[in-house]
């Protein structure tokens, strides 16, 4: 028996997808790979293209050449794709080998599930992207999180880069992959599933956070620039 892997379909219906992998055969789930990464290579080069995190840049363009620019821009832009496959890479495989061990599910039938986790952090980019474009400006909080709340109160970055990171999009990971793990034989049992998934996300909230608590642009510039 063969069904066919369609990503809105299941987008909102995991328990089906969970269901049909335990029973039959899934087909055109590479085509549906594929074309996650090219998107995710395409929103991650327009966010770099129109200037999403390359305010950094800036300075070179007027203390520096512009064939200095031109070459500051190209190798951000190549980093930036470079860290959107590590980006998919991460929460494709890296947390589908987490939810396997966490919940003994084989970890290629956890593929699938994280495949649609990918695709709607990649949405969740392209949204934000999209009405920044329209605004004509960006900032470093998401209005799909806590973070703009956070920082008319807080003063402490990390505590608003880390409230950033809790946003309406993980809410619905969350509830993807509760019910997705839950549709597996022996799954329901398990009583902590749903505290362990928001417990793993809260620790990603609180790594992502610290990272982005790193200062790249300046270090970027620094490199670049020369600046000491």
């Amino acid at each position: 028996m063969f069904f066919d892997y369609k990503f809105w379909h299941y987008l909102t219906r995991p328990h089906e997808l969970a269901g049909s992998l335990q029973t039959a055969t899934m087909r055109k789930y590479r085509s549906r790979v594929f074309f996650v990464i090219l998107a995710g290579l395409f929103i991650f080069a327009c966010r770099n293209i129109w200037g999403m995190g390359t305010e950094a840049l800036t300075p070179i363009l007027a203390t520096m050449s512009l064939e200095d620019y031109t070459l500051a821009r190209i190798s951000s832009l190549v980093g930036m794709l470079i860290w959107a496959i590590l980006y998919m890479a991460f929460h494709y495989y890296g947390v589908a080998y987490i939810l396997s061990l966490i919940t003994s599910i084989p970890f290629r039938k956890l593929l699938p599930l994280q495949l649609l986790v990918t695709g709607l952090l990649l949405m969740e980019k392209a949204l934000v992207f999209f009405v920044f474009a329209v605004k004509g400006a960006s900032a470093s909080v998401s209005f799909l999180s806590f973070g703009p709340l956070a920082a008319t109160v807080l003063e402490n970055w990390y505590l608003i880069l880390f409230l950033n990171q809790l946003t309406i999009t993980g809410a619905l990971i969350i509830a993807l992959q509760y019910r997705y793990i839950r549709s597996f034989e022996g799954m329901r049992e398990q009583r902590h599933l749903l505290w362990t998934l928001f417990g793993i996300h809260l620790f990603m909230a609180f790594i992502t956070a610290a990272v982005g608590f790193i200062p790249f642009e300046t270090l970027y510039y620094k490199v670049v620039g020369g600046g000491s």
